[in-house]
């Protein structure tokens, strides 16, 4: 039995291909379609996340960087969308630190004050303003909403498995009007599309245990919904 189900790039684009009807069953993709399906779909993993958290993409283990002593500004390379916490570590416990805002860290008045940093001002490019200014190197560990990776060759989309075919659906919208559709069937594949993103949405929704019911707890046919809402037993 197997449950990861996933669908290389190659595999996405000839699904796209196949409903825009550009490429009959058992037919092969020419090349600039398939080119502009990958590209509609790197354009789409990115901007999917820049229209709100569509699907949690947090790495499990938290990134580690250096903050420099005597410095107030550091680092993480990496693929940042947007901070979620910040720790700094002294050597013997994690510290949280605030990630604050521009008119936050605006509003701090001394800020050549030292210390061991409690905030810090996030700047797009993976880079923070640290306040106050550290007074001995350190490691801040970084929890943090990540960007979808491009699409490579012969690798799968850098989605999660449930997504495979509302991504289907979203990038024949994106790339519809590419292969001379009519405004109907524009029109049909945005709502296709506009439903997708809805239904990947609720991927992302929390999801918890169903709690044990008792039986004395149901409703019996014989009473009606008023003496139910009613009961005080």
């Amino acid at each position: 039995m197997s449950y990861d189900y996933s669908r290389t790039r190659e595999q996405v684009a000839a699904l796209v291909l196949k409903k825009l009807g550009i490429v009959a069953a058992g037919g092969t993709a020419k090349s600039a379609d398939a080119d502009d399906v990958y590209e509609a779909i790197d354009l789409r993993l990115k901007d999917l996340h820049r229209l709100g958290v569509v699907w949690r993409y947090v790495p499990t283990s938290p990134l580690s960087f250096t903050v420099t002593s005597g410095v107030n500004s550091a680092s993480a390379t990496a693929d940042i969308q947007f901070p979620i916490a910040m720790f700094i570590s002294d050597g013997s416990r994690d510290t949280p630190v605030d990630i604050i805002n521009v008119k936050q860290y605006t509003a701090i008045h001394d800020k050549t004050e030292t210390g061991l940093p409690t905030k810090a001002l996030w700047h797009t490019g993976a880079r923070f303003t640290l306040w106050p200014v550290p007074t001995a190197t350190a490691t801040a560990k970084l929890v943090y909403e990540r960007f979808a990776t491009d699409t490579t060759a012969g690798s799968a989309i850098d989605i999660d498995t449930s997504m495979v075919r509302w991504i289907r659906d979203i990038i024949c919208y994106d790339v519809g009007e590419n292969y001379g559709k009519s405004e109907q069937t524009i029109n049909r594949y945005m709502l296709q599309s506009d439903r997708a993103e809805m239904n990947i949405r609720k991927l992302n929704a929390q999801r918890v245990d169903y709690a044990p019911v008792a039986v004395d707890d149901f409703c019996s046919n014989s009473r009606n919904e008023t003496d139910y809402d009613t009961d005080t037993r």
